[in-house]
């Protein structure tokens, strides 16, 4: 098995734990095990791991995944951050997995990736044109993410208007702060924090989530994984822009308009067995739980 261990190069502790895994790993006779010098696509093409170990937070996660999308390396995320709701192993849970890790035991969750372009529309665009129209358009930026797609309006902080199609079909002009496209994943991020909904993470999802709607009728959706969804700015700030995963980030002007579908390819995600999905909602995210004192 090829493993590279990458670290979060900012945090010390997560640079010395991956030095302390190197050795351990190079005693497992069999394996190739690598130290990453950086979190980045050049990287990982040039080893190509089986397996990579990401000592960090769960933005450290979010970094990799757009660079390891499509990729065939599975992916195990040790904590070094806040939350670890992505990057859920501690070293300790880390090391206790260790064997059955490279036995293949632990279970991969499948989690769906997207991938967002930005387009610009030539002069004579109408509303509602067909997918065969699109392909014409010129791709102005295109990135993946891992939770989320989001347009935020920016300097001045005015509303933004946005038109909304679904798979080719119009569905609705809306003036807000934004709009946040979410995966399952990624429904306990900003998604959460803007009113949309938990989903559990095995579930082949997206989530439509407008961000202070000027409207008391326009409420969160869930939409099938496979869904196109067309975003086209109708009226924009300056400072408005598109961001990827809350990392990359690109401005969105008039005559442009985002495109969000399914990455062809999700990422292959290890799980902690310490924890299920609905542990790690009550553990860190204190779901459900009764108000205290």
């Amino acid at each position: 098995m090829r493993i590279a261990l990458a670290p979060n190069l900012d945090k010390s502790d997560a640079v010395a734990a991956a030095q302390q895994l190197l050795e351990s790993l190079r005693g497992n006779a069999g394996h190739d095990v690598r130290m990453m010098p950086t979190i980045s696509r050049d990287a990982f093409d040039a080893f190509d791991p089986d397996m990579l170990i990401l000592l960090g937070g769960d933005g450290t996660i979010l970094q990799a995944a757009r660079f390891i999308t499509g990729m065939r390396a599975a992916l195990v995320g040790i904590n070094f951050g806040k939350l670890g709701y992505l990057a859920s192993f501690t070293v300790d849970e880390f090391q206790a997995h260790l064997p059955r890790l490279l036995r293949g035991e632990l279970n991969i969750s499948q989690r769906l990736m997207l991938e967002g372009t930005i387009l610009n529309a030539p002069e004579n665009a109408t509303d509602g044109t067909t997918g065969a129209r699109e392909q014409a358009h010129a791709p102005a930026f295109h990135c993946a993410a891992l939770n989320d797609i989001v347009i935020n309006s920016g300097i001045p902080f005015r509303m933004v208007q946005l038109t909304i199609a679904i798979n080719g079909y119009d569905t609705t002009t809306f003036r807000g702060d934004g709009l946040i496209v979410s995966t399952s994943s990624g429904s306990t991020g900003y998604n959460l924090s803007a009113g949309g909904p938990l989903i559990s993470p095995d579930l082949n999802a997206l989530v439509i989530t407008p961000i202070c709607p000027h409207s008391l009728s326009f409420r969160p959706v869930v939409v099938p994984a496979d869904t196109q969804i067309r975003i086209t700015p109708m009226r924009v700030n300056s400072g408005t822009h598109v961001s990827f995963d809350g990392q990359v980030s690109q401005p969105l002007v008039a005559g442009q308009y985002v495109l969000v579908h399914r990455a062809p390819k999700p990422l292959r995600l290890v799980e902690n067995p310490t924890l299920t999905h609905w542990q790690m909602l009550g553990s860190k995210l204190h779901w459900a739980q009764s108000p205290r004192a």
